[in-house]
């Protein structure tokens, strides 16, 4: 019986990018739920099942470890919204499936948001020091401008958009609800969290968007 969690270790060894993975996923519930100064290694290695000095031989430490999981988050979103292939859509069903996916993404990883709300309550410092996140997201608005502009020459939108001010208030409208969904609840007396009303913000959001552009009813149906 002795021998079982030096065997375990062993295991793990042998399988370095699984035991890599549970510290990856252990690091993001802690991170999120805790933000970095919070977050303890002994934390994470319980929550990974796994010994601290794996995620030190892994890792280095845990701003390292911090940085890791900033890239995993985002390079998640960037993955899916890859996945969209905007470029191939027509330009009104591209934006239109850009502002849905946003929506439910941050409607569906909450993760994501509260590692990001934590982030930026730090002031961006780690996040700042990683180039890959940059790297991963320029193509997004390369993407996006490419869009917008065809949609403009196709008469499909009058109004030109910068690519990344279209793009902020797409995560605005799909994120301040959820932010601040306690506080605007009890301001407003409506459950934010309603499923029906999340629904109709959705909604709400695309045509915001569209309109934005320019895209008159008969364009937006």
């Amino acid at each position: 019986m002795k021998d079982a969690p030096r065997q375990t270790e062993k295991a793990r060894s042998r399988d370095p990018e699984r035991t890599k993975g549970q510290i990856m996923q252990g690091a993001l519930q802690e991170f999120a739920a805790s933000g970095y100064h919070g977050a303890k290694i002994e934390d994470i290695a319980r929550a990974a099942s796994c010994n601290a000095r794996l995620i030190y031989h892994y890792y280095g430490n845990k701003e390292q470890l911090y940085l890791a999981a900033l890239e995993r988050i985002y390079s998640q979103i960037r993955k899916e919204e890859r996945a969209l292939n905007l470029d191939t859509l027509a330009p009104k069903h591209a934006v239109q499936a850009l502002v849905e996916f946003t929506f439910d993404f941050f409607d569906t990883n909450p993760v994501f948001g509260k590692i990001t709300r934590n982030e930026n309550l730090l002031g961006g410092r780690y996040i700042s020091k990683t180039s890959a996140i940059r790297e991963m997201s320029r193509p997004l608005l390369t993407k996006i401008g490419v869009v917008l502009e065809r949609g403009y020459v196709e008469g499909v939108f009058t109004q030109r958009a910068d690519p990344l001010h279209l793009y902020v208030t797409i995560v605005a409208l799909s994120a301040h609800h959820l932010n601040s969904a306690h506080t605007l609840s009890a301001t407003f007396g409506q459950d934010l969290t309603d499923p029906a009303w999340r629904a109709e913000r959705r909604k709400h959001a695309v045509s915001f968007v569209l309109h934005a552009l320019g895209a008159t009813e008969s364009r937006i149906g």
